[in-house]
């Protein structure tokens, strides 16, 4: 399918006499609609290519996707730490309401004693960006779910809003 000099001017916002040549370099983009094909380029780009200086020397440049970067690095201690104190008692020492338990409107943690779950600032090895990390299980007493048991529920808290009884 050849595009026509018009539709470019209208892109561009140039007048039909100014664009001489039909074919601008622009790429033409074909799309697949059949299964297990994968598009792969005409010309595909390289860096090394053109080289901008002047003299006529040019270091190519490299790109390499790396799994684990510096700044994703894991402090073994720290998880070892955090991880340590899973199955640990903790209270809630800030004042915080939660509004996700069912068949409660809104309930305050503040005071309440909760087990600690797990630590969810590391995925698979790597470090996330988990700013809530500590995922605490309470059981609220006062409303009865199914089989008369209590509510079970978990809230995601960081380290400075619950302190450790063990």
């Amino acid at each position: 399918m050849a595009t026509s000099p018009a539709f470019y001017s209208s892109i561009l916002n140039l007048p039909n006499s100014k664009i001489s040549n039909s074919d601008l370099g622009f790429n033409r983009i074909r799309f697949w609609v059949h299964k297990n094909q994968s598009f792969t380029p005409a010309n595909p780009i390289s860096i090394a290519d053109s080289c901008p200086s002047s003299s006529g020397s040019c270091n190519s440049a490299a790109i390499y996707n790396s799994l684990t970067l510096d700044h994703d690095s894991i402090n073994d201690e720290e998880v070892k730490k955090a991880e340590s104190r899973i199955g640990s008692k903790v209270r809630v020492k800030v004042p915080l309401k939660v509004y996700h338990v069912p068949k409660l409107p809104e309930i305050d943690l503040t005071g309440r004693v909760g087990l600690l779950k797990q630590y969810v600032a590391v995925f698979k090895g790597k470090r996330i960006s988990a700013n809530l990390p500590y995922k605490v299980e309470f059981v609220a007493e006062e409303v009865s779910g199914r089989d008369g048991k209590p509510v079970k529920f978990s809230a995601h808290l960081r380290e400075d809003e619950f302190e450790f009884l063990d």
